[in-house]
C-alpha cells in the first residue's frame, strides 16, 4: 500500500457532534532497540461532527469504522484515520522511532 492509498479513505455517511465534545490526540514515538517511549506531540481539539467512514487499512484491508471529525488547529476538519495516516510511521529508517496515533474523545463536562 503507498501513502497516497490513505486518501482513499471515504466519508460515507455525517452527522454533527454536539457542542463540547473534545479529542485528545498524541503522537507516541518508540524507539525499539533502546527501549525508549515518549509523547512526540498532543494537542486536544474541538470534535464536529460523527462519521462512518470506508477505511483503506495499511495491510490492504478495507472495513467501516465510526470516526470523530474534528477541526484542527490549522483550521482543517479531519478524522481519525486520516490524521493516523498523516502522523503514523510504522516502518521507520534504521535509527528512527516508530510512530504511533492514538485517540482520546471526550464527552462534555456537566459542569
Amino acid at each position: 500500500m503507498t501513502d497516497d492509498d490513505r486518501f482513499r479513505n471515504e466519508i460515507l455517511s455525517m452527522t454533527t457532534a454536539q457542542p463540547g465534545w473534545t479529542i485528545r490526540a498524541r503522537v507516541n514515538a518508540h524507539k525499539k532497540e533502546a527501549d525508549e517511549r515518549w509523547v512526540e506531540d498532543e494537542a486536544v481539539f474541538p470534535v464536529v461532527g460523527w462519521a462512518v467512514v470506508s477505511c483503506h487499512f495499511r495491510d490492504g484491508g478495507v472495513g467501516n469504522r465510526a470516526e470523530a471529525v474534528f477541526l484542527t488547529a490549522e483550521g482543517r476538519l479531519e478524522h481519525e484515520s486520516e490524521y493516523r495516516w498523516q502522523y503514523s510511521d510504522l516502518q521507520p529508517k534504521p535509527g528512527q522511532p516508530r510512530m504511533t496515533v492514538s485517540f482520546e474523545i471526550r464527552a462534555p463536562s456537566a459542569d
